[in-house]
C-alpha cells in the first residue's frame, strides 16, 4: 500500500512539537494509530521526526534510517532503527478501556426509552387491531353496515328486474310490430306478385291473340279476297242471265199465239233463271250491293209477260221452290257474313 505523502508530513510535523516529543513514544504511535495511520506511515513520520531522547536521557545511535526511506524495503529502516531497544520501542500496549458516566446512560437511557414507546405505538395502532377479538359495539356496527349493503343491493336487485321487464316489454311490443309489418309486407310482396303474374299471363294472352291475328289476317284477307272474287262472278253471271232475260222478255211476241205447252217450259225456264237472278241479287245486297233488280223483273215479266194473253195487269208468279233456295242463300249469305 503506497503512503500518504501529506499524511506523513503532517504526522512527522506533529511529532517533532515539543510537547508531544516528551511524552513516552507508546502514547505517540498509540495517537497516530487512532487517526488511522497504517504502521508503514507511522514508521516514516517517526523518521522524518528525527530521534527522540529516551527516558533515560539516551539518544539513539548514529546510524538512524535517513529521513526519505524508500516504500519498498520499508521494514529495513523499521528494523535498523528499533534494533538497539527491542524491548519497549515497538511494545503496543493494551487499548485502554472506555469509561462510561451518567451522561452515556442518560443517553442510552433515552433512546431505550423512545425505541419502547414507538414499538407500543406501532403495535397498539397496527398490530393489536389486526389480532385482538372485536368488542360487542364493533360488531353491531358491522352488522348495521352489512345489513345497509345488503338493503341497498336488494333495492339495485329490484331496480334491475323492474328495468329488464321493461325492457322485455318494449322488446315484445316492437317484436309484435316487426311481425304485422312483416306479414303485412309479405301480404303486399304476395299481392304485387299475383298482380304480376296476371299482368304477365294478361300480356301473354294479349301477345298471342295479336299474334294469331297477325298470322291469320293475310289468310283471312285472301279468303274474304277470294270470297269476294267469287260473289263478283256469281253477281256477273247472274247480271248476264238477268240481261238475257230481259232481253228476252222485251222481244216482241209471234203473230200466232204460241201453244201453252211450248211457252210453258220457256216461262219455266226463265223463271229458274229469274230466281237464280233474284238469289244472287239478294246475295249481292247482302254484300253491300245497291243493285235491285228484283223489282225489275216483276216489273218486266208484269209488262211481257207471254203468259198475260195481252192484258197490262197480269203477272208473273214466282215458284215456291224458287222461294226456298233463295232464303236459303239468304240464310248462307248471313251465315258467312
Amino acid at each position: 500500500m503506497a503512503i500518504r505523502e501529506d499524511i506523513v508530513a503532517s504526522a512527522a510535523q506533529f511529532l517533532q512539537d515539543p510537547s508531544v516529543a516528551s511524552s513516552p513514544i507508546e502514547n505517540r504511535i498509540s495517537f497516530l494509530r487512532n487517526k488511522n495511520l497504517t504502521q508503514e506511515e507511522i514508521d516514516a513520520a517517526l523518521a522524518r521526526a528525527g530521534p527522540f531522547p529516551t527516558q533515560n536521557g539516551e539518544t539513539p545511535p548514529a546510524h538512524a534510517p535517513p529521513p526519505h526511506p524508500s516504500p519498498a524495503p520499508a521494514q529495513q529502516p523499521q528494523q535498523q532503527y528499533y534494533q538497539p531497544q527491542p524491548n519497549y520501542a515497538w511494545q503496543q500496549p493494551p487499548a485502554p478501556v472506555p469509561r462510561r458516566d451518567w451522561r452515556d446512560w442518560f443517553i442510552m437511557a433515552t433512546m431505550m426509552g423512545g425505541l419502547s414507546y414507538g414499538l407500543y405505538t406501532v403495535t397498539k395502532r397496527y398490530i393489536y387491531p389486526m389480532i385482538a377479538p372485536p368488542t360487542p359495539e364493533r360488531l353491531e356496527q358491522d352488522k348495521k353496515t352489512i345489513a345497509e349493503q345488503f338493503d341497498k343491493t336488494f333495492a339495485l336487485v329490484e331496480q334491475l328486474a323492474r328495468d329488464t321487464e321493461a325492457l322485455k316489454a318494449a322488446e315484445k311490443d316492437r317484436t309484435e310490430r316487426l311481425d304485422t309489418a312483416l306479414s303485412e309486407l309479405e301480404s303486399v310482396m304476395s299481392e304485387l306478385k299475383s298482380a304480376n303474374r296476371r299482368r304477365e299471363d294478361d300480356s301473354q294472352r294479349i301477345r298471342s291473340e295479336i299474334q294469331g291475328l297477325k298470322d291469320s289476317l293475310p289468310a283471312a284477307l285472301e279468303a274474304q279476297k277470294s270470297v269476294a272474287d267469287t260473289r263478283l262472278k256469281e253477281v256477273n253471271a247472274e247480271l248476264l242471265s238477268l240481261k238475257a232475260l230481259i232481253s228476252r222478255m222485251n222481244a216482241p211476241a209471234p203473230a200466232t199465239p204460241a201453244p201453252a205447252p211450248s211457252v210453258l217450259p220457256r216461262t219455266t225456264n226463265g223463271n229458274v233463271n229469274g230466281g237464280s237472278s233474284i238469289a244472287g241479287t239478294e246475295n249481292a245486297e247482302t254484300d253491300g250491293g245497291t243493285l235491285k233488280p228484283s223489282a225489275e223483273v216483276t216489273k218486266a215479266s208484269g209488262r211481257s209477260s207471254p203468259n198475260s194473253n195481252g192484258n197490262a195487269t197480269g203477272k208473273v208468279s214466282i215458284p215456291a221452290w224458287q222461294l226456298a233456295m233463295a232464303s236459303k242463300g239468304d240464310a248462307e249469305a248471313s251465315g258467312s257474313s
